[in-house]
């Protein structure tokens, strides 16, 4: 009985782990590339120059050098890992705030 439950218990995990990493009205991996090539057509061309291409990245590597002394280390490439990472989280817990106060307004109305 526990071989079939530990191997429902992974297939579950695997069945819904797939359906969060595909891509799903502009979640994944693919919008994450959308967006980043959105960021450096400032033209909005949908094309990106060579130009268009240095630029973003030379104001990335601004954003990364933290102390500003030309050079990037691998602790503020961590650091800035991190704090992208953190705001992600708040993105998402906001995002899931607002979820359930949309599902609990729509509770409401029904129950009107």
């Amino acid at each position: 009985m526990k071989k079939i439950l530990t191997v429902l218990t992974g297939l579950t995990f695997l069945a819904v782990t797939s359906v969060f990493a595909h891509d799903h009205d502009g979640h994944g991996r693919n919008a994450m590339a959308g967006d980043h090539f959105k960021k450096m057509d400032s033209s909005g061309d949908n094309k990106v120059s060579k130009e268009e291409w240095q630029k973003f990245h030379d104001g990335f590597f601004t954003e990364l050098d933290k102390d500003a002394d030309g050079s990037v280390t691998l602790e503020e490439m961590k650091s800035a890992r991190m704090e992208k990472k953190e705001e992600k989280k708040e993105e998402m817990k906001e995002k899931a705030k607002e979820a359930k106060t949309k599902k609990n307004d729509k509770k409401k109305k029904t129950a009107e």
